[in-house]
């Protein structure tokens, strides 16, 4: 359902309440040089380039740097483990699916949204809980620990929900360096520390599960109408999907919008059978995050 104009003014309302927004457009640091047009009907004619920016994120703490960039296969280390940059991958084509009307590539980015959730939420509620630790005692101040040398990476996606990882590793980053302090202080003994690191990266570990188990059919909701062959091998691949995804009445938040030549075809049944198990290519691996 279409958020109304009021609510998404609010939205902007707190999201810009107690910032500065610059009030001269110049102030922005608009980059690269404007081609001068000679006259107004040159100027109608002419195109502006594409938007571009930079976006880097900084980590530090090794089990962070883990989840953001993945572990490659080795001969020592044969299990591929996965991280953001290959994550982002696989989010961009279901988002191009999604794009495409498939209903499968629309459900798969409602269950990333929904887990993104759930994962900020989370770690929001860990990182309390550390800082109630860590200043228990008010004769003590403790700083929590930070690297010698961050880690600072570049990035750029050709997803929004990607960027929304991203987000949610910084938090990650911080509650590692939280209960890693908290051990070296002996608040929290190396067990009850590698829980809660291990409940934390499991958390996102949960949304790289998400999209490797769909697999691009090129099917759309007017082939599920239509009940062709395609969308009933869909099925059988990715399990049935909800009515309200089929019928567009629930799209994911940062779902792209639906190409216009594809929009007339609206579901109001679901087709086959409710099992869920799909395929899944690159296994997601648990992997030891113990820090000494």
């Amino acid at each position: 359902m279409a958020t109304s104009k009021e609510a998404s003014r609010k939205k902007l309302d707190q999201l810009f309440k107690g910032s500065k927004v610059e009030q001269e457009f110049a102030l922005r640091g608009v980059r690269g040089s404007s081609t001068a047009a000679s006259s107004m009907t040159v100027a109608r004619s002419e195109q502006v380039g594409a938007l571009r920016g930079d976006t880097a994120i900084t980590v530090q703490s090794r089990q962070a740097q883990m989840l953001l960039t993945g572990r490659e296969p080795t001969p020592e280390r044969p299990q591929r483990v996965m991280g953001l940059m290959q994550f982002s991958t696989y989010l961009s084509q279901v988002s191009v699916a999604a794009k495409q009307d498939d209903p499968w590539a629309d459900w798969m980015l409602v269950q990333v949204e929904e887990r993104l959730t759930a994962a900020e939420e989370k770690l929001k509620q860990q990182q309390a809980n550390l800082e109630r630790v860590l200043g228990a005692n008010p004769m003590i101040d403790i700083q929590v620990s930070a690297s010698v040398k961050p880690l600072k990476i570049s990035i750029g996606f050709a997803s929004s929900h990607a960027y929304w990882v991203a987000r949610v590793i910084t938090q990650y980053d911080a509650v590692v360096r939280a209960v890693l302090t908290a051990r070296h202080q002996a608040l929290i003994d190396p067990d009850m520390s590698n829980l809660l690191m291990d409940d934390a990266a499991k958390l996102i570990r949960r949304v790289f599960e998400t999209t490797v188990r769909y697999r691009y059919t090129g099917v759309t909701r007017a082939d599920v109408v239509a009940g062709t062959a395609a969308a009933q091998q869909a099925v059988e691949k990715m399990g049935s999907v909800p009515t309200d995804i089929l019928d567009r009445s629930r799209r994911a938040k940062f779902a792209p919008a639906i190409m216009t030549s594809l929009l007339p075809a609206v579901v109001s049944t679901e087709i086959g059978d409710n099992d869920e198990t799909m395929p899944v290519p690159p296994e997601v691996v648990d992997v030891g995050i113990a820090e000494g």
